[in-house]
């Protein structure tokens, strides 16, 4: 009997800290999430109608250790675009067809590159030589959107 009890007792306290390890765990799932768009043509607003937000744009985000816009090799169209990223991959993480995103990083700062075509996409520089940085923080969620602006190549 006392065998029995004792098993009961440690199956209870087991229980008790899965249960609690797994509260913590569903409240971290992602802390970085948002859209991604993808912008054709002419989106400049006009006076008779606003600008486009854009279309919703499934693809590939692709998070990299901070970067400079000297450790990137450019692409072959000029442009916010680049063939190769030379810092480490930390994740990526795909959109869905609404263009939603969401993942879970650890705090710190990351470059975002979007994959477009045959290259990667910088959204946006940060300052004068960082491209795309973000920065997760402890205990806070980052959101952001991100518009992938089409440009044809002139022959």
């Amino acid at each position: 009997m006392a065998i029995r009890l004792n098993h009961i007792m440690a199956g209870c306290i087991l229980l008790i800290i899965f249960s609690c390890a797994n509260r913590r765990m569903s409240k971290l799932k992602f802390n970085f999430s948002g859209f991604v768009y993808e912008h054709k043509f002419n989106n400049m607003p006009m006076l008779d109608k606003p600008s486009s937000k854009g279309s919703p744009f499934t693809t590939t985000l692709y998070i990299y250790e901070p970067t400079k816009t000297d450790q990137v090799q450019a692409g072959i169209v000029p442009g916010p675009m680049v063939s190769k990223i030379n810092t480490k991959l930390v994740d990526s993480v795909k959109s869905d067809n609404k263009g939603a995103f969401s993942m879970y990083l650890q705090p710190g700062k990351y470059s975002v590159f979007i994959k477009y075509e045959n290259g990667y996409y910088i959204p946006f520089y940060a300052g004068k030589d960082w491209l795309s940085i973000i920065e997760v923080k402890q205990n806070e969620f980052t959101t952001m959107d991100f518009d992938v602006r089409a440009f044809e190549s002139v022959e």
